[in-house]
Protein backbone atom coordinates (compact mmCIF):
# COMPACT_ATOMS: atom_id res chain seq x y z
CA UNK A 1 0.00 0.00 0.00
CA UNK A 2 1.40 3.36 -1.00
CA UNK A 3 2.18 6.26 1.31
CA UNK A 4 -0.62 8.25 -0.29
CA UNK A 5 -3.13 5.50 0.52
CA UNK A 6 -1.95 5.35 4.15
CA UNK A 7 -2.26 9.13 4.40
CA UNK A 8 -5.75 9.02 2.96
CA UNK A 9 -6.88 6.36 5.43
CA UNK A 10 -5.42 8.31 8.35
CA UNK A 11 -7.12 11.49 7.22
CA UNK A 12 -10.48 9.73 6.90
CA UNK A 13 -10.04 8.28 10.39
CA UNK A 14 -9.31 11.70 11.87
CA UNK A 15 -12.22 13.27 10.02
CA UNK A 16 -14.51 10.48 11.21
CA UNK A 17 -13.47 11.03 14.82
CA UNK A 18 -14.04 14.77 14.48
CA UNK A 19 -17.48 14.22 12.98
CA UNK A 20 -18.40 11.83 15.80
CA UNK A 21 -17.21 14.32 18.40
CA UNK A 22 -19.09 17.18 16.75
CA UNK A 23 -22.24 15.07 16.66
CA UNK A 24 -21.91 14.24 20.36
CA UNK A 25 -21.36 17.89 21.25
CA UNK A 26 -24.42 18.92 19.22
CA UNK A 27 -26.53 16.27 20.94
CA UNK A 28 -25.17 17.38 24.31
CA UNK A 29 -26.02 21.01 23.63
CA UNK A 30 -29.55 20.00 22.69
CA UNK A 31 -29.99 17.96 25.88
CA UNK A 32 -28.59 20.83 27.97
CA UNK A 33 -30.96 23.31 26.34
CA UNK A 34 -33.89 21.00 27.06
CA UNK A 35 -32.74 20.91 30.70
CA UNK A 36 -32.88 24.75 30.63
CA UNK A 37 -29.17 25.31 31.09
CA UNK A 38 -28.29 28.98 30.61
CA UNK A 39 -26.72 29.85 27.26
CA UNK A 40 -23.47 31.04 28.84
CA UNK A 41 -23.08 27.65 30.51
CA UNK A 42 -23.84 25.77 27.30
CA UNK A 43 -21.34 27.82 25.30
CA UNK A 44 -18.62 27.35 27.93
CA UNK A 45 -19.10 23.75 28.98
CA UNK A 46 -19.70 22.30 25.52
CA UNK A 47 -16.88 24.25 23.86
CA UNK A 48 -14.51 21.95 21.94
CA UNK A 49 -10.72 21.73 22.22
CA UNK A 50 -10.73 23.71 25.48
CA UNK A 51 -8.50 22.68 28.38
CA UNK A 52 -9.80 25.05 31.09
CA UNK A 53 -13.47 25.98 31.49
CA UNK A 54 -13.63 28.57 34.28
CA UNK A 55 -16.98 29.82 35.58
CA UNK A 56 -16.97 32.51 38.25
CA UNK A 57 -19.78 34.64 39.59
CA UNK A 58 -22.08 35.50 42.44
CA UNK A 59 -24.60 33.63 44.49
CA UNK A 60 -27.62 32.12 42.75
CA UNK A 61 -25.98 31.79 39.34
CA UNK A 62 -26.46 27.99 39.21
CA UNK A 63 -22.79 27.19 38.57
CA UNK A 64 -22.76 23.88 40.43
CA UNK A 65 -26.20 22.92 39.14
CA UNK A 66 -25.12 23.56 35.57
CA UNK A 67 -21.89 21.55 35.80
CA UNK A 68 -23.77 18.74 37.57
CA UNK A 69 -26.09 18.72 34.55
CA UNK A 70 -23.30 18.79 31.97
CA UNK A 71 -21.29 15.90 33.43
CA UNK A 72 -23.96 13.15 33.26
CA UNK A 73 -24.82 14.20 29.71
CA UNK A 74 -21.18 13.93 28.59
CA UNK A 75 -20.71 10.73 30.55
CA UNK A 76 -23.64 9.13 28.74
CA UNK A 77 -22.10 9.83 25.31
CA UNK A 78 -18.58 8.50 25.69
CA UNK A 79 -16.51 6.71 28.29
CA UNK A 80 -15.04 9.28 30.65
CA UNK A 81 -13.17 9.20 33.92
CA UNK A 82 -14.68 12.15 35.79
CA UNK A 83 -13.14 13.44 39.00
CA UNK A 84 -15.14 15.82 41.19
CA UNK A 85 -12.64 17.54 43.47
CA UNK A 86 -12.74 20.14 46.20
CA UNK A 87 -10.21 21.35 48.73
CA UNK A 88 -12.03 19.98 51.79
CA UNK A 89 -13.81 16.63 51.70
CA UNK A 90 -13.71 14.47 54.79
CA UNK A 91 -16.39 12.08 53.59
CA UNK A 92 -18.46 11.41 50.51
CA UNK A 93 -21.33 13.42 51.99
CA UNK A 94 -19.18 16.55 51.69
CA UNK A 95 -18.88 16.06 47.93
CA UNK A 96 -21.02 17.01 44.94
CA UNK A 97 -22.20 13.40 44.60
CA UNK A 98 -25.71 14.04 45.92
CA UNK A 99 -26.21 16.97 43.55
CA UNK A 100 -25.07 14.89 40.57
CA UNK A 101 -27.41 12.07 41.60
CA UNK A 102 -30.32 14.53 41.66
CA UNK A 103 -29.44 15.86 38.23
CA UNK A 104 -29.20 12.32 36.82
CA UNK A 105 -32.73 11.63 38.04
CA UNK A 106 -34.03 14.97 36.75
CA UNK A 107 -32.50 14.30 33.34
CA UNK A 108 -34.33 10.98 33.12
CA UNK A 109 -31.05 9.04 33.19
CA UNK A 110 -31.60 7.05 36.38
CA UNK A 111 -31.93 3.84 34.37
CA UNK A 112 -28.57 4.48 32.68
CA UNK A 113 -26.41 4.97 35.78
CA UNK A 114 -25.52 2.66 38.66
CA UNK A 115 -25.04 4.62 41.87
CA UNK A 116 -23.08 3.12 44.77
CA UNK A 117 -22.02 4.61 48.10
CA UNK A 118 -18.82 5.99 46.60
CA UNK A 119 -19.11 5.96 42.82
CA UNK A 120 -21.45 6.68 39.93
CA UNK A 121 -21.02 4.51 36.81
CA UNK A 122 -22.78 4.67 33.45
CA UNK A 123 -23.96 1.19 32.50
CA UNK A 124 -23.38 1.68 28.78
CA UNK A 125 -20.29 3.84 28.32
CA UNK A 126 -18.69 2.77 31.64
CA UNK A 127 -18.09 6.41 32.56
CA UNK A 128 -17.05 6.58 36.21
CA UNK A 129 -17.44 9.49 38.65
CA UNK A 130 -14.88 9.74 41.46
CA UNK A 131 -15.07 12.19 44.39
CA UNK A 132 -11.93 13.41 46.14
CA UNK A 133 -10.73 16.04 48.59
CA UNK A 134 -7.42 17.74 47.87
CA UNK A 135 -6.54 18.88 51.39
CA UNK A 136 -6.07 15.41 52.88
CA UNK A 137 -5.67 13.33 49.73
CA UNK A 138 -3.34 15.52 47.73
CA UNK A 139 -0.84 12.72 47.17
CA UNK A 140 -3.58 10.42 45.86
CA UNK A 141 -4.30 12.98 43.14
CA UNK A 142 -1.01 11.94 41.55
CA UNK A 143 -2.63 8.64 40.60
CA UNK A 144 -5.40 10.34 38.60
CA UNK A 145 -3.40 10.88 35.43
CA UNK A 146 -6.12 9.10 33.48
CA UNK A 147 -8.85 11.60 34.36
CA UNK A 148 -10.69 12.97 31.32
CA UNK A 149 -12.70 15.64 33.15
CA UNK A 150 -11.92 17.21 36.51
CA UNK A 151 -14.43 19.51 38.17
CA UNK A 152 -12.85 21.73 40.83
CA UNK A 153 -15.77 22.96 42.90
CA UNK A 154 -15.50 25.98 45.23
CA UNK A 155 -12.21 26.71 43.53
CA UNK A 156 -11.59 29.87 45.56
CA UNK A 157 -10.54 27.60 48.46
CA UNK A 158 -8.02 25.63 46.37
CA UNK A 159 -4.51 26.15 47.68
CA UNK A 160 -1.52 26.97 45.52
CA UNK A 161 0.00 23.62 46.51
CA UNK A 162 -3.09 21.74 45.32
CA UNK A 163 -3.01 23.55 41.98
CA UNK A 164 0.71 22.86 41.54
CA UNK A 165 0.07 19.12 41.86
CA UNK A 166 -3.29 18.96 40.10
CA UNK A 167 -2.44 20.84 36.89
CA UNK A 168 0.40 18.62 35.63
CA UNK A 169 -1.33 15.47 36.89
CA UNK A 170 -4.39 15.84 34.67
CA UNK A 171 -2.60 15.31 31.38
CA UNK A 172 -4.65 12.82 29.35
CA UNK A 173 -5.10 13.83 25.73
CA UNK A 174 -8.19 15.99 25.39
CA UNK A 175 -8.68 16.26 29.16
CA UNK A 176 -10.51 19.25 30.55
CA UNK A 177 -10.66 21.02 33.91
CA UNK A 178 -13.84 22.80 34.98
CA UNK A 179 -13.43 25.47 37.66
CA UNK A 180 -16.39 27.01 39.51
CA UNK A 181 -16.14 29.60 42.26
CA UNK A 182 -17.54 32.72 43.88
CA UNK A 183 -14.66 35.23 43.77
CA UNK A 184 -13.43 36.63 47.06
CA UNK A 185 -9.94 38.10 46.68
CA UNK A 186 -7.85 38.81 43.57
CA UNK A 187 -4.93 37.17 45.39
CA UNK A 188 -6.62 33.76 45.63
CA UNK A 189 -4.64 31.22 43.55
CA UNK A 190 -7.50 30.47 41.15
CA UNK A 191 -8.07 34.17 40.45
CA UNK A 192 -4.38 34.78 39.88
CA UNK A 193 -4.27 31.87 37.46
CA UNK A 194 -7.27 32.88 35.37
CA UNK A 195 -7.93 36.58 35.95
CA UNK A 196 -4.73 38.40 36.94
CA UNK A 197 -3.42 38.52 33.39
CA UNK A 198 -4.08 36.68 30.14
CA UNK A 199 -5.58 33.26 30.94
CA UNK A 200 -3.63 30.11 30.10
CA UNK A 201 -3.88 28.73 26.54
CA UNK A 202 -7.08 26.95 25.51
CA UNK A 203 -9.13 28.54 28.28
CA UNK A 204 -12.59 30.02 28.49
CA UNK A 205 -13.18 32.29 31.49
CA UNK A 206 -16.86 33.17 31.88
CA UNK A 207 -18.50 35.45 34.41
CA UNK A 208 -22.06 34.47 35.34
CA UNK A 209 -24.70 35.83 37.70
CA UNK A 210 -28.19 35.13 38.93
CA UNK A 211 -29.42 36.47 35.57
CA UNK A 212 -28.05 33.31 33.95
CA UNK A 213 -30.13 31.09 36.22
CA UNK A 214 -33.54 30.46 34.59
CA UNK A 215 -34.96 29.23 37.91
CA UNK A 216 -33.77 32.12 40.08
CA UNK A 217 -37.15 33.83 40.36
CA UNK A 218 -38.73 30.56 41.53
CA UNK A 219 -36.62 30.53 44.71
CA UNK A 220 -36.43 32.58 47.90
CA UNK A 221 -33.15 34.12 46.77
CA UNK A 222 -34.64 37.29 45.21
CA UNK A 223 -35.92 38.28 48.66
CA UNK A 224 -32.50 37.68 50.23
CA UNK A 225 -30.86 39.68 47.46
CA UNK A 226 -33.24 42.62 47.92
CA UNK A 227 -32.56 42.78 51.66
CA UNK A 228 -28.80 42.88 51.19
CA UNK A 229 -28.97 45.33 48.28
CA UNK A 230 -31.01 47.76 50.38
CA UNK A 231 -28.86 47.39 53.49
CA UNK A 232 -25.32 47.10 52.15
CA UNK A 233 -24.81 47.75 48.44
CA UNK A 234 -21.10 46.95 48.45
CA UNK A 235 -21.79 43.53 49.94
CA UNK A 236 -24.57 43.03 47.40
CA UNK A 237 -22.11 43.66 44.57
CA UNK A 238 -19.79 41.02 45.98
CA UNK A 239 -22.35 38.41 47.00
CA UNK A 240 -24.76 38.61 44.07
CA UNK A 241 -22.80 40.25 41.25
CA UNK A 242 -19.59 38.31 41.91
CA UNK A 243 -17.25 41.27 42.38
CA UNK A 244 -14.22 40.93 44.60
CA UNK A 245 -14.81 41.43 48.30
CA UNK A 246 -13.59 44.99 48.75
CA UNK A 247 -15.94 45.70 51.67
CA UNK A 248 -14.03 43.68 54.27
CA UNK A 249 -14.73 46.28 56.94
CA UNK A 250 -18.49 45.73 56.68
CA UNK A 251 -18.34 42.04 57.58
CA UNK A 252 -19.72 41.39 61.04
CA UNK A 253 -17.13 38.69 61.76
CA UNK A 254 -13.63 39.06 60.39
CA UNK A 255 -12.15 36.85 63.12
CA UNK A 256 -13.05 33.58 61.38
CA UNK A 257 -11.06 30.77 59.83
CA UNK A 258 -11.81 27.22 58.67
CA UNK A 259 -10.13 24.45 60.63
CA UNK A 260 -10.49 21.54 63.04
CA UNK A 261 -8.72 21.95 66.40
CA UNK A 262 -8.14 19.05 68.78
CA UNK A 263 -10.97 18.88 71.31
CA UNK A 264 -10.25 17.25 74.70
CA UNK A 265 -12.46 14.22 75.30
CA UNK A 266 -13.85 15.72 78.50
CA UNK A 267 -14.70 19.13 77.01
CA UNK A 268 -18.48 19.68 76.99
CA UNK A 269 -20.16 20.94 73.83
CA UNK A 270 -22.77 23.67 73.72
CA UNK A 271 -25.78 23.57 71.43
CA UNK A 272 -27.93 26.35 70.02
CA UNK A 273 -30.91 26.48 67.70
CA UNK A 274 -32.54 29.24 65.69
CA UNK A 275 -36.05 28.47 64.48
CA UNK A 276 -36.95 29.12 60.87
CA UNK A 277 -40.07 30.84 59.70
CA UNK A 278 -41.34 31.32 56.15
CA UNK A 279 -38.32 31.42 53.87
CA UNK A 280 -35.85 31.42 56.78
CA UNK A 281 -34.24 28.06 57.64
CA UNK A 282 -33.92 26.45 61.05
CA UNK A 283 -30.30 26.16 62.19
CA UNK A 284 -28.64 23.97 64.85
CA UNK A 285 -24.99 24.27 65.89
CA UNK A 286 -22.59 22.36 68.12
CA UNK A 287 -19.97 24.61 69.69
CA UNK A 288 -16.87 24.18 71.85
CA UNK A 289 -15.40 27.10 73.78
CA UNK A 290 -11.68 27.34 74.61
CA UNK A 291 -11.54 30.17 77.20
CA UNK A 292 -7.76 30.16 77.69
CA UNK A 293 -7.06 30.26 73.96
CA UNK A 294 -9.94 32.70 73.35
CA UNK A 295 -11.28 30.38 70.65
CA UNK A 296 -14.74 29.17 69.68
CA UNK A 297 -14.99 26.06 67.53
CA UNK A 298 -18.20 25.48 65.58
CA UNK A 299 -17.93 21.71 65.13
CA UNK A 300 -21.22 20.64 63.57
CA UNK A 301 -24.35 22.09 62.02
CA UNK A 302 -27.75 21.23 60.59
CA UNK A 303 -29.65 23.72 58.48
CA UNK A 304 -32.78 23.64 56.37
CA UNK A 305 -36.40 24.58 55.89
CA UNK A 306 -38.19 21.72 57.63
CA UNK A 307 -41.62 21.05 59.08
CA UNK A 308 -42.32 21.04 62.81
CA UNK A 309 -42.35 17.24 62.86
CA UNK A 310 -38.87 17.16 61.31
CA UNK A 311 -37.27 19.44 63.92
CA UNK A 312 -36.45 16.67 66.47
CA UNK A 313 -34.57 14.72 63.80
CA UNK A 314 -32.66 17.86 62.83
CA UNK A 315 -31.61 18.43 66.45
CA UNK A 316 -30.58 14.80 66.97
CA UNK A 317 -28.39 14.93 63.85
CA UNK A 318 -26.16 17.33 65.79
CA UNK A 319 -26.49 16.46 69.50
CA UNK A 320 -25.07 13.36 71.19
CA UNK A 321 -28.00 12.34 73.40
CA UNK A 322 -31.44 13.75 74.16
CA UNK A 323 -30.19 15.00 77.53
CA UNK A 324 -27.90 17.54 75.87
CA UNK A 325 -29.24 21.02 76.51
CA UNK A 326 -30.11 23.01 73.40
CA UNK A 327 -30.56 26.76 73.86
CA UNK A 328 -33.30 27.92 71.50
CA UNK A 329 -34.87 31.07 70.18
CA UNK A 330 -37.18 32.12 73.02
CA UNK A 331 -39.55 33.96 70.68
CA UNK A 332 -41.22 30.62 69.84
CA UNK A 333 -42.14 29.01 73.19
CA UNK A 334 -44.61 26.70 71.46
CA UNK A 335 -41.85 25.19 69.35
CA UNK A 336 -39.67 24.73 72.43
CA UNK A 337 -42.52 22.93 74.21
CA UNK A 338 -43.00 20.71 71.16
CA UNK A 339 -39.31 19.71 71.19
CA UNK A 340 -39.50 19.01 74.92
CA UNK A 341 -42.53 16.78 74.34
CA UNK A 342 -40.40 14.80 71.86
CA UNK A 343 -37.61 14.23 74.39
CA UNK A 344 -35.31 17.10 73.39
CA UNK A 345 -33.83 19.13 76.27
CA UNK A 346 -34.72 22.43 74.62
CA UNK A 347 -34.41 25.55 76.76
CA UNK A 348 -35.19 29.19 75.93
CA UNK A 349 -32.27 31.54 75.40
CA UNK A 350 -32.23 34.83 77.26
CA UNK A 351 -33.20 37.57 74.82
CA UNK A 352 -33.78 41.23 75.43
CA UNK A 353 -32.97 44.73 74.21
CA UNK A 354 -29.41 44.83 72.90
CA UNK A 355 -28.86 41.08 73.22
CA UNK A 356 -27.99 40.66 69.53
CA UNK A 357 -25.34 43.36 69.54
CA UNK A 358 -23.86 42.40 72.89
CA UNK A 359 -23.64 38.79 71.70
CA UNK A 360 -21.92 39.89 68.50
CA UNK A 361 -19.43 41.98 70.45
CA UNK A 362 -18.57 39.03 72.69
CA UNK A 363 -18.08 36.69 69.74
CA UNK A 364 -15.85 39.28 68.07
CA UNK A 365 -13.47 38.94 71.01
CA UNK A 366 -12.73 35.30 70.15
CA UNK A 367 -11.10 33.58 67.22
CA UNK A 368 -13.91 31.61 65.61
CA UNK A 369 -12.93 28.33 63.96
CA UNK A 370 -15.50 26.72 61.67
CA UNK A 371 -15.19 23.04 60.81
CA UNK A 372 -14.68 22.33 57.07
CA UNK A 373 -17.90 20.29 57.11
CA UNK A 374 -19.98 23.28 58.27
CA UNK A 375 -20.53 24.80 54.85
CA UNK A 376 -23.62 26.83 55.74
CA UNK A 377 -21.82 28.39 58.70
CA UNK A 378 -18.88 29.26 56.46
CA UNK A 379 -21.28 30.88 54.03
CA UNK A 380 -22.87 32.97 56.76
CA UNK A 381 -19.46 34.01 58.06
CA UNK A 382 -18.70 35.32 54.61
CA UNK A 383 -22.05 37.04 54.02
CA UNK A 384 -23.22 38.39 57.40
CA UNK A 385 -22.62 42.14 57.24
CA UNK A 386 -23.34 45.52 58.77
CA UNK A 387 -25.78 47.91 57.18
CA UNK A 388 -24.12 50.85 55.46
CA UNK A 389 -24.98 54.51 55.21
CA UNK A 390 -26.46 55.16 51.77
CA UNK A 391 -24.60 58.47 51.40
CA UNK A 392 -21.17 57.66 52.82
CA UNK A 393 -21.16 53.85 52.36
CA UNK A 394 -19.71 53.64 55.88
CA UNK A 395 -20.64 50.70 58.07
CA UNK A 396 -23.36 51.26 60.64
CA UNK A 397 -23.63 49.34 63.92
CA UNK A 398 -26.78 47.47 62.90
CA UNK A 399 -26.38 44.14 61.09
CA UNK A 400 -28.36 43.33 57.96
CA UNK A 401 -31.12 40.89 58.87
CA UNK A 402 -29.88 38.17 56.52
CA UNK A 403 -27.40 35.27 56.67
CA UNK A 404 -27.57 35.35 60.47
CA UNK A 405 -29.40 32.15 61.43
CA UNK A 406 -26.28 30.17 62.31
CA UNK A 407 -24.87 33.15 64.19
CA UNK A 408 -28.08 33.50 66.20
CA UNK A 409 -27.83 29.81 67.09
CA UNK A 410 -24.17 30.32 68.07
CA UNK A 411 -25.10 33.24 70.32
CA UNK A 412 -27.75 31.12 72.03
CA UNK A 413 -25.34 28.21 72.46
CA UNK A 414 -22.64 30.31 74.12
CA UNK A 415 -24.76 32.65 76.22
CA UNK A 416 -23.96 30.85 79.49
CA UNK A 417 -20.22 31.28 78.98
CA UNK A 418 -20.32 34.70 77.36
CA UNK A 419 -18.82 37.64 79.18
CA UNK A 420 -21.31 40.23 80.32
CA UNK A 421 -21.05 42.98 77.74
CA UNK A 422 -22.41 46.35 78.73
CA UNK A 423 -24.27 48.37 76.17
CA UNK A 424 -23.62 52.04 75.84
CA UNK A 425 -26.88 53.44 77.17
CA UNK A 426 -26.22 57.08 76.41
CA UNK A 427 -27.77 59.09 73.63
CA UNK A 428 -27.06 56.38 71.05
CA UNK A 429 -30.22 54.63 72.23
CA UNK A 430 -28.42 51.44 73.20
CA UNK A 431 -26.54 51.01 69.91
CA UNK A 432 -23.05 49.63 70.35
CA UNK A 433 -20.12 51.70 69.24
CA UNK A 434 -18.41 48.75 67.63
CA UNK A 435 -14.83 48.67 66.54
CA UNK A 436 -14.64 46.84 63.21
CA UNK A 437 -11.55 44.72 62.81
Amino acid sequence: MSVDVYAGLAERKVNGARAKSASAIAAGRKAAAEAKLGQKFIDTLFAENIRHKALHGGRGSAKSWSVATYLPIRGSQQRKRIVCARQFQNSIRDSSKELIEKRIRSLGMANQYTITDRYIIHDGTKTQFIFVGLERNIESIRSLEGADIVWIEEAKTISAKSMEILLPTVRAAGSELIWTWNPEKPTDPVDRYFREGPPPPRSIVTQVSYRDNPFFENTEMPNEMAVLKAGNHARYMHVWEGEYDVSYETKVFTNVRVGRPDVPADMPPYYGMDFGFGSDPSFVVKVFVFPAEKQIYIANEACGRVTMDQLPHMVRSVTRVDGDQVKCDSSQPGTIEFLQSRGINAQPAKKGPGSVKSGILWLQGYEIIIDPNCEKMQEEAHLYSWMTDKLTNQALSTPVDAFNHGWDATRYATEDVANDTALDDDDTGGVLKLKLW
